[in-house]
C-alpha cells in the first residue's frame, strides 16, 4: 500500500509518482543521504569502508578528528564487494588490525581504545584493497 502525502499545490518534482505516493528509496538515494558523524564523539565509531575491486576506497567517515583526551573503539564495516585489510600506521610502526575483512561483514575491535591517553597526536588507519593502500587520517587532539 502506497503512502499518500497531501499536495500543497506545488508542481515541483518531489520524488512522487504523480498520484501523491512516493517512490521507494533506491540504494543510490541512501548513499547520498548518509550524513557525516555528529560532532559529539561516540565511544564506538562505525567506520564504513566501501572496498571495491576498482582498488579505490570510499570511507565514512573519511577522516577522524577526536577531542584531546577522548577515546573510542571502532566497528569496521565492509559495505563493498571486495575483501580488504586494515592496519594502524604511525611514525614508529605498522600494526595489522584486520586481515581479509570480507564484503558485508563487520568487526568490532574491542582490543584497542584509540586516542585518549594511550594514543595522542596523529596517525592513520591504512585500508588495503588489491594491495593498494588508502588512508583514513586520525587526529587525537582536535579542538
Amino acid at each position: 500500500m502506497a503512502t499518500s502525502i497531501p499536495s500543497d499545490g506545488d508542481d515541483r518534482d518531489d520524488g512522487g509518482n504523480g498520484d501523491g505516493s512516493l517512490d521507494a528509496p533506491t540504494p543510490a538515494d541512501a548513499m547520498v543521504d548518509m550524513a557525516p558523524a555528529p560532532d559529539a564523539f561516540p565511544s564506538v565509531l562505525d567506520v564504513r569502508i566501501d572496498c571495491h575491486n576498482t582498488c579505490v576506497l570510499t570511507a565514512t567517515p573519511s577522516r577522524i578528528d577526536v577531542p584531546a583526551g577522548t577515546s573510542f573503539e571502532v566497528n569496521w564495516i565492509n559495505v563493498g564487494d571486495t575483501e580488504c585489510d586494515v592496519a594502524k600506521i604511525d611514525q614508529f610502526n605498522q600494526v595489522p588490525l584486520i586481515i581479509g575483512l570480507e564484503p558485508g561483514n563487520s568487526v568490532h575491535d574491542t582490543v584497542h581504545d584509540w586516542c585518549g591517553t594511550l594514543f595522542t597526536g596523529t596517525f592513520d588507519f591504512r585500508v588495503s584493497i588489491c594491495t593498494i593502500p588508502s588512508y583514513i587520517p586520525v587526529d587525537c587532539s582536535a579542538p
